[in-house]
């Protein structure tokens, strides 16, 4: 016959069972508290309507923003290249009409010594010169080089002092006169006047 268990026999049993029991609780408990990432993820990827279109809003606005600088950008871009090809046809014309102004300052110094005893035959002949200046001249005003105006006060953006002397009637830094004519397109100038200042 079996041999009955005694009281603690038993009660040993059912410690060590309790210890099973209790391993494998262990091994079945809850996820720990490094798993909750994987959760909060989730989460972020289920963001109500009302967030995703506040995030869509805002993306929206920053792209409007950058394309507004852009354009921006382009528009300063052209504004600079058409200021730079009008400098470059502006010193390219200058270039050019420095010549013609040269060869109007020699007719203007040749019609200054005109004898005045020359006879009907010359005289026709210097109206023809006259008529060559003026068509020189009707170059420049076709391409809006105006004269430097040389009444008035001397300015050195604009004029060239040739000699600074006394004059009683002229106040000090006037114009007393013009010894060759100067020239500018715009605001640029070609070439200055040839003054004499009063000092």
């Amino acid at each position: 016959m079996a041999k009955q268990k005694n009281s603690e026999e038993v009660a040993a049993e059912a410690a060590v069972l309790d210890e099973v029991v209790a391993e494998e609780a262990v091994e079945v408990a809850p996820p720990s508290d490094e798993e909750e990432p994987f959760t909060e993820a989730v989460e972020v990827d289920l963001l109500d309507p009302a967030t995703q279109l506040a995030q869509a809003q805002q993306e929206a606005e920053q792209f409007k923003e950058n394309w507004h600088r852009t354009a921006a950008e382009l528009a300063n871009y052209k504004r600079r290249q058409e200021e730079q090809r009008k400098l470059l046809r502006d010193r390219i014309k200058s270039e050019v009409l420095e010549g013609v102004i040269s060869a109007l300052d020699d007719m203007d110094l040749a019609f200054q010594n005109v004898p005045a005893e020359l006879d009907g035959q010359l005289i026709g002949w210097v109206e023809g010169f006259r008529l060559v200046a003026r068509k020189l001249d009707k170059i420049l005003d076709d391409q809006i080089v105006l004269p430097i105006d040389s009444s008035g006060e001397f300015d050195p953006n604009l004029h060239e002092a040739v000699s600074y002397e006394d004059s009683e009637a002229h106040k000090e830094g006037q114009i007393i006169a013009e010894l060759r004519k100067g020239y500018q397109i715009g605001n640029r100038v070609i070439r200055p006047a040839l003054v004499r200042v009063a000092k």
